[in-house]
């Protein structure tokens, strides 16, 4: 079990971030105006994609693949997901129950241009994967590389959608790379380095993700930006400074990510990073920490672990008790297990090992944090 305690970040202001910028939303309104508040669908869609929020996932449907809703009384069914939205109660309707719908989404209805008209011309934020190292890349790393960004392009449908996400600083043989894995999706494509990609679509504060950088990101930053860049970039030998390579033109301020005021243990896989970034902002009100611990995997916490009980001993110590996990479990979501394992990455062993810690007999490999 994970020991961690955090506070509850109720009443903040990413609710009204998320209903001035997810298009969600303007589905929602959209509905409204019709008079459908229970929907249902006649489209198979698979449990684990509704679960968390079916509206959304319609939203990105109707906006990427088309289709739309129709007035269906007949369709009947349990509620398994309701909320609020402007004095209206919006249900979603599926499975067992006797709930009747007032509509279901279908293949054959067009809602695609009624929803795109809701939406503001200039979409934020943005999210820039600036592309312009491609070729720096091994065929490995390649590999790695193109399963981040479409896992990255996962992740933003689960907020947004797909024109919120811009691959820039294409070099030349990067589009025909880039159109195998993208398929039918909408996400928007230039040559432009990053930052000036981003402004040219109404950008004004632009944030590129930096470890190098001189000034950490903020949670202001976070609610209010427009733009944030990342580099395109999968190293499996760590490249130093490769985020200074990128092919852009000065538009955008440097930013460090850290957690809990140190870059060590921050995940640096592409995906993850737009997650920080983007639960940061619609869910933790800006709280870079908050969601950098809900993402951050048991390798980047046995990391951080490891780099903390370091300076703790500070060379001087072979054992270290069992009171320094209890001071790193306050903030880190870290394992009695991965605890044992951070320590002897550190080279220490620990006093008095727990029970459930048994059989814990070897080092695991050394990792490493933000390129």
């Amino acid at each position: 079990m994970t020991c961690l305690t955090v506070a509850d970040p109720s009443g903040c202001v990413s609710r009204l971030v998320g209903a001035r910028e997810r298009p969600r939303y303007r589905l929602l309104e959209l509905l409204g105006e019709h008079g459908y508040y229970s929907i249902g669908s006649r489209v198979h869609v698979e449990a684990s994609r509704l679960s968390e929020d079916p509206f959304q996932e319609l939203t990105v449907r109707i906006l990427v693949w088309g289709g739309g809703l129709r007035e269906d009384k007949g369709y009947v069914g349990g509620v398994v997901y309701s909320e609020e939205y402007m004095g209206r109660q919006y249900s979603f309707i599926r499975g067992d129950g006797d709930t009747r719908t007032d509509a279901v989404y279908v293949r054959d209805a067009n809602w695609r241009w009624m929803l795109l008209e809701k939406l503001p011309s200039q979409l934020k934020p943005l999210i820039v994967i600036e592309m312009s190292l491609l070729w720096r890349h091994s065929p490995r790393e390649l590999v790695s590389l193109r399963k981040q960004i479409a896992a990255a392009l996962g992740v933003v449908r689960r907020y947004l959608w797909d024109r919120h996400l811009l691959l820039a600083g294409i070099p030349e043989g990067g589009f025909e790379w880039l159109r195998l894995l993208m398929g039918r999706g909408s996400v928007s494509i230039s040559s432009l380095p990053g930052d000036e990609a981003a402004m040219l679509r109404g950008a004004r504060r632009i944030i590129l993700l930096d470890p190098s950088a001189e000034k950490p990101l903020t949670p202001s930053e976070v609610l209010e930006a427009d733009a944030f860049i990342l580099g395109g970039i999968v190293d499996r030998l760590p490249r130093p400074g490769e985020t200074s390579r990128l092919r852009l033109r000065g538009l955008a301020e440097p930013r460090r990510l850290l957690f809990h005021g140190d870059v060590h243990g921050v995940p640096n896989r592409i995906n993850m990073l737009v997650e920080i970034l983007l639960r940061a902002r619609y869910k933790y009100c800006g709280d870079l920490d908050q969601a950098i611990r809900s993402v951050m995997s048991p390798r980047d916490a046995r990391l951080r672990a490891a780099v903390e009980i370091a300076r703790w001993s500070r060379g001087k110590k072979r054992t270290v008790p069992w009171t320094l996990y209890e001071e790193l479990c306050k903030w880190l979501p870290l394992t009695p297990r991965d605890f044992v394992r951070a320590a002897r990455m550190a080279g220490l062993e620990v006093e008095g090992s727990p029970r459930e810690n048994e059989g814990v007999q070897q080092r695991p490999n050394s990792s490493h944090g933000q390129r």
